[in-house]
């Protein structure tokens, strides 16, 4: 229990950045987070961690030694809300994060079934970027992530990953647009326009798609967290706007036109993301199995 105790303290530390916070959050005092720290080094026989600063940065070693303490913190929330639920005869929940390709259209079609399957399970739907889903998933704030799905190396090993479709992003603008009719925009003719950047709602920071081609800072004139919203002002404004292809229909049906690129934005695979414990829940591996059958419906139609 001590250690299961020097870890808690070691995850909130890496969560909050920095001693002082980390201190306020844990009600002690910031002399006794570093000793508990440098305790805890000296238990495991590793460093965790460096200080840069007020900042700390971690080793090989505190990486993953912060993952399994999130995969800790996760059961331990996990078995309270379980507890809870029989307590209080809660309605028992699933939270899903996704990117907009599929919150917008891909997902409520396939939900139909297991909707009317589970009509007692409350559904609480977030939008987020893969980057953003993967640390919520090790956190246990939410059951299954829906996005891109990263290259081998990046992948977490507590996580699964099982791509479904393939996607890429296209880019549109008004009808009226100085690149609408051109047959070969080049990255240079781009880098001139102005851009609807068209994020995700758990994203507090700056986050560059790496999925998509990179976007000065200084040219984005609106950002925006909803697809109808990105959508409007593309049409009223000359500014360039980047959707998954999934979204094509729903674009050019609002009167957006897609730019011809002299070369186009790489595909990536999108799918699902899940650690193993979502499977202890019936209804929370029913949906990851609604999701892997419409695989093959995808696989006829991949853009």
């Amino acid at each position: 229990m001590y250690l299961h105790k020097l870890i808690f303290q070691f995850k909130v530390l890496v969560d909050k950045k920095t001693f002082t916070s980390a201190a306020e959050s844990l009600f002690i005092s910031q002399p006794t987070l570093t000793q508990n720290m440098q305790r805890l080094e000296s238990e495991l026989g590793i460093p965790l961690l460096f200080r840069e600063g007020k900042k700390i940065s971690l080793t090989v070693y505190g990486e993953s030694l912060y993952q399994h303490a999130c995969l800790l913190d996760r059961n331990y929330q996990q078995a309270l809300l379980s507890i809870d639920a029989i307590k209080h005869s809660h309605r028992q929940q699933l939270v899903i994060e996704c990117g907009h390709a599929w919150s917008h259209g891909v997902l409520f079609h396939l939900m139909k079934d297991y909707v009317r399957l589970y009509p007692q399970i409350r559904m609480v739907i977030k939008n987020s970027n893969t980057t953003l889903g993967q640390q919520h998933l090790l956190k246990g704030e939410c059951d299954l992530a829906l996005g891109a799905i990263p290259a081998a190396e990046n992948r977490i090993a507590a996580i699964n990953y099982l791509p479904i479709f393939t996607t890429r992003f296209v880019l549109y603008c008004a009808s009226d647009h100085p690149l609408a009719r051109v047959t070969q925009i080049t990255e240079a003719q781009l880098n001139q326009c102005e851009w609807v950047i068209l994020k995700h709602e758990s994203e507090n920071e700056e986050f560059n798609d790496p999925l998509l081609c990179p976007v000065p800072p200084e040219k984005v004139r609106f950002e925006v967290y909803s697809v109808s919203n990105a959508i409007a002002l593309a049409k009223q404004t000359q500014c360039i706007l980047a959707l998954s292809i999934h979204l094509e229909d729903e674009a050019r049906h609002r009167g957006l036109c897609h730019l011809n690129l002299a070369k186009n934005i790489p595909s990536f695979e999108t799918g699902i993301m899940y650690i193993d414990d979502v499977l202890k829940y019936d209804h929370k591996k029913k949906f990851i199995e609604t999701i892997i059958s419409s695989k093959s419906m995808f696989d006829q139609n991949d853009m």
